[in-house]
């Protein structure tokens, strides 16, 4: 009886809870569901670095750390292409990368993905365009249209659409199946369009014509849009709602307008000059646009600024959209610190200075560019913060310790020494042994190294300066360096110099940093001599196949606080940005202490 009881107040009990539980349903909060993800552009900015903004102004994210080609937005996907020739597929709030194409040969300049993959498109200076498509989970492609390269555009819906030049037999739209790709259908057209594509599918517009159509999949055919559109309309730049943005031809101006049902409305005075669009997010899309000038930091140096404008098809409105990048906002206080370096690294010490302080607009000061020998004693002194440097000499050393300085180095870059002259000399190629016979005084006529029948006029620096002390440590390591001055050699006071003396006189020889020769000198004439076979490159340096490699150190004080300016320029050194620079002028990137 007591258990027949104990189970009937049981029942009740849980027939209580539950009918308290239906009827707080509406008053009481459920578990909280998980926030959902704020929709963002993806756009390209700090040397084209992948970023994704979100629209309600919070920082961007970095996704991918790479030179970024090119992008395209489809419903489900970001598809991306970089300069090392990978491609990638990112979910659309940036939170999922799937690498599609490892580093590959081709550099894709456009992609078009359709259902079961995409089509990679490259160019090359003999061949033009080459075509490369991609089924989903397939790394190795196959050749499109390699036997009829006469394709003008393309886009994919259920097909893969080429418009074609078609001759005396007219131009053609066709249709591929993406499975066997094989042609299905064609649609004759008067005149190869431009094809776009919107959230309803495939336009295509004819430019300077006025003409636009909407591709219709299922019944084969072209549809025109009615649309004010001009004959001095020469480019469909985006399209949403029914709405597009157009560009004037030079007869217009090279205006745009904004062009719908209601008309045509001029936006020229609304939007910058020159842009194009990064992304495309419902009725808003992206405008990037690049405006800069040159460098207080060194002659021919120039900064570019990367701006962002969203445009709103629907209402016409232009409105700027803010971007502060992961690397900018390093110095985005303006406490960008003192940098100095060698007359080698002065390009290299401009572009960081540019970048940092000058395309953020956040301010600093111009770096210095006191040669090897002072930027050394500018470190020891207090009058640089951080400098780019070859290792000490003992009189530095010394200077430093003197001073009760110790320094932190960490290896940044490769470069080496090169030995120029002028390709009238006759000669291309020298042995080390041959270099040290030539400064001896040994070798005296170029017809000694199977060259010209004439006197070789030997060129020299002084002794405080980077190149000249390079020269003395790598080849007189185990001699006492030869009196230039006795031997009737000429001095020179700086590296400009020696190679204008090179440059000119045919039968000169000297020696300059590779990076400063190839950044500031290209003429044919001038001859960077291989050295024992090996030529004066990057791709040797990095290899260490040069004999006359070097490496570079960037340096500062070991009291720098952790989170001072010096110490942040000096922990970026080594990230993916600071390579491209270097590349940029010239320097190999190397990593270590």
């Amino acid at each position: 009886m007591k258990g027949s009881f104990s189970r009937k107040l049981l029942c009740l009990l849980l027939l209580l809870v539950l009918t308290a539980a239906l009827s707080g349903c509406g008053k009481t909060a459920s578990a909280p569901e998980k926030a959902a993800a704020v929709p963002g552009f993806f756009l390209t900015a700090e040397y084209d670095r992948l970023y994704f903004a979100p629209v309600d102004g919070s920082v961007p994210r970095l996704l991918v750390d790479n030179s970024t080609v090119c992008t395209v937005r489809t419903d489900d996907w970001l598809y991306a292409a970089f300069e090392d020739g990978s491609v990638r597929r990112l979910s659309l709030d940036g939170n999922q990368i799937e690498e599609l194409v490892p580093e590959g040969v081709h550099v894709y300049r456009n992609l078009v993905p359709y259902d079961g993959g995409f089509v990679g498109i490259y160019f090359s200076m003999r061949d033009g365009a080459g075509y490369d498509l991609y089924r989903d989970g397939s790394q190795t492609p196959t050749p499109l249209f390699s036997d009829d390269p006469m394709l003008s555009s393309y886009a994919a819906g259920s097909y893969l659409y080429c418009s074609r030049y078609g001759g005396d037999s007219g131009d053609r739209l066709v249709a591929y199946d993406p499975e066997n790709l094989e042609p299905v259908w064609e649609i004759p057209i008067d005149s190869v369009p431009d094809m776009r594509r919107d959230e309803s599918g495939i336009l295509c517009f004819v430019p300077n014509s006025g003409k636009l159509y909407r591709l219709d999949e299922e019944a084969r055919a072209l549809s025109p849009v009615k649309l004010p559109l001009t004959e001095t309309d020469c480019e469909l730049i985006v399209s949403h709602g029914g709405t597009c943005l157009v560009q004037g031809n030079y007869s217009d101006d090279f205006r745009y307008w904004l062009v719908n049902q209601d008309g045509r409305r001029l936006m020229s005075d609304s939007l910058p000059e020159y842009f194009s669009v990064s992304d495309v997010l419902g009725s808003k899309a992206l405008l990037h646009s690049r405006s800069g000038g040159e460098s207080a930091a060194g002659e021919n140096t120039w900064f570019t600024q990367d701006l962002f404008y969203v445009l709103d098809l629907e209402s016409g409105e232009v409105s700027e959209f803010q971007v502060h990048g992961q690397y900018g906002a390093l110095f985005a206080g303006g406490d960008f610190p003192t940098m100095d370096s060698s007359t080698a690294r002065k390009p290299v010490t401009s572009e960081i200075y540019a970048f940092f302080c000058e395309s953020t607009g956040a301010g600093g000061t111009v770096p210095l560019c006191s040669t090897t020998h002072g930027a050394w004693l500018n470190i020891a002194d207090g009058g640089a913060d951080l400098a780019l440097l070859a290792a000490p000499t003992q009189e530095e050393q010394d200077y430093l310790d003197e001073r009760g300085v110790k320094v932190e180095m960490k290896l940044y870059g490769g470069d080496g020494l090169v030995f120029i002259g002028n390709r009238a000399c006759g000669v291309e190629n020298l042995s080390l042994d041959q270099v040290c016979d030539i400064y001896r005084g040994k070798i005296t006529n170029w017809a000694q190294l199977g060259g010209a029948d004439h006197a070789i006029r030997v060129l020299y620096r002084d002794d405080q300066s980077g190149s000249q002390r390079l020269f003395e440590r790598m080849l007189w390591k185990d001699e006492s360096v030869p009196d230039f001055e006795h031997l009737g050699f000429d001095r020179l006071d700086d590296m400009s110099s020696i190679v204008s003396e090179c440059l000119y006189d045919p039968y000169a020889i000297g020696y300059s940093i590779m990076t400063y020769l190839n950044d500031v000198f290209s003429k044919e004439e001038l001859l960077a001599f291989s050295l024992e076979g090996y030529a004066a490159t990057p791709e040797n340096v990095a290899a260490r196949n040069y004999p006359l490699g070097t490496q570079g150190y960037v340096v500062i004080r070991s009291d720098e606080p952790e989170n001072s300016p010096a110490r942040r320029l000096f922990d970026w050194f080594g990230s993916p940005l600071s390579d491209v620079i270097l590349t940029r002028n010239g320097v190999t990137p190397l990593h270590g202490d």
